[in-house]
């Protein structure tokens, strides 16, 4: 799939950017898991010793892109306004429900639904079992849950799974039986991470914006505190 060229009007170098990658995710999910009990030591770990803070992605082709569309699904996710007219709708309905699930579990979803982008490269490395190298989000529930022990609940799990099947019938097509496909299409988390994914793919931040936004979520979660 080809991806218009988009300018993030980047300031920061390469390294520059990787370290603030790094600094906003710590601050954002060390947050998550304490207000929860999750055990995310792990999580945190891989992520600073893997390629996690410098990969890019084909939508977020520069150095820390894989990292920075992660952020930028949440900072949607947790915003208030939908810049696409075509996922209007959709977001306009789904919101209100996702902003009712765990504060965590939004923070789990967005920012690491593609985390199996990583892990090539440092000093960590993950190799997939055959059965599953082909399907992404699977990869990434791989990562989370079986590499790194990290307890997946349900719909946390199911959004991952499933965040590239955007449309009914395309989840309809990727679920086991109509059982299974009706219980992922009624789970506010996973219309959250399929809507706000594509999103950033279609409507991406320059970094101002997304510095911006990110701060704004840190200083609403201090406030809440």
């Amino acid at each position: 799939m080809h991806y218009d060229f988009f300018n993030h009007q980047h300031t920061l170098t390469d390294d520059q950017r990787a370290a603030w990658l790094r600094e906003q995710y710590e601050n954002l999910l060390t947050q998550a898991f304490a207000e929860y009990g999750r055990k995310g030591r792990k999580v945190m770990r891989f992520l600073r010793e893997s390629d996690f803070y410098t990969v890019p992605c084909r939508h977020h082709n520069f150095v820390g892109g894989n990292a920075w569309h992660q952020l930028e699904t949440l900072v949607y996710a947790l915003g208030s306004e939908c810049p696409d007219a075509e996922l209007s709708a959709d977001f306009a309905r789904w919101q209100p429900l996702w902003k009712d699930c765990f504060q965590m579990s939004i923070a789990v979803a967005c920012l690491l639904h593609d985390i199996c982008n990583a892990g090539y490269g440092g000093s960590v490395k993950v190799t997939y079992p055959d059965r599953i190298r082909p399907r992404h989000g699977r990869k990434s529930t791989y990562v989370l849950a079986e590499f790194l022990k990290f307890e997946l609940m349900f719909d946390e799990n199911m959004a991952i799974i499933h965040h590239q099947h955007k449309t009914e019938d395309d989840l309809r097509l990727n679920t086991r039986s109509e059982e299974d496909f009706r219980k992922v299409w009624e789970m506010p988390l996973y219309h959250m991470t399929t809507i706000c994914d594509e999103l950033s793919i279609r409507c991406p931040l320059t970094e101002a914006q997304l510095r911006q936004s990110v701060s704004s979520l840190l200083g609403s979660a201090s406030d809440e505190k």
